[in-house]
């Protein structure tokens, strides 16, 4: 069966695919607000300081379009302290992380090579060998950071 299609049918098939994508990459863009001073500021502050997922996801939800430079840095040592020093607390950031997977691949993300090699070093241990029940998946993504990270590190021939 052969359907009658007007002439320029795909034309303009193809224009309103145009305009749709030009329209969401512009509310894409839209929602992604510039870091104002004040905000880098704050950010500057507080990035290094948070010692639980839940000051680290507040200051996350308030600031991550600042997630640049050393604020960045101030992020993954933060993010590297609460897993180092508070690794029993790994279910509490599945829970958020299952709630937002930006926050998620946010967390992943800052475990980098602008931290102390030591540091990736028992994370990678921790991801590997004391992994709580049910969170394989999100230790298997630290466990890889750090040792992408740890490629980094001057001592990695010695371990």
């Amino acid at each position: 069966m052969c359907e009658w299609q007007a002439p320029g049918h795909d034309r303009l098939r193809g224009s309103i695919v145009v305009l749709i994508s030009v329209f969401l990459i512009s509310i894409a863009h839209a929602q992604q607000q510039p870091c104002g001073r004040d905000e880098e500021l704050r950010a500057g502050n507080e990035a290094d300081t948070l010692r639980s997922w839940d000051a680290l996801y507040k200051s996350y939800e308030l600031y991550r379009q600042c997630d640049d430079g050393d604020i960045a840095e101030g992020y993954s040592e933060s993010v590297v302290r609460i897993l180092v020093d508070h690794w029993s607390t790994l279910p509490r950031l599945a829970t958020l992380a299952r709630r937002d997977a930006r926050f998620r691949r946010f967390v992943v993300n800052h475990v980098d090579p602008t931290v102390n090699c030591d540091d990736l070093e028992k994370i990678r241990i921790n991801a590997n060998t004391q992994c709580p029940q049910h969170l394989g998946a999100l230790c298997a993504d630290l466990a890889k950071e750090a040792d992408d990270a740890l490629k980094d590190c001057p001592w990695l021939g010695t371990r």
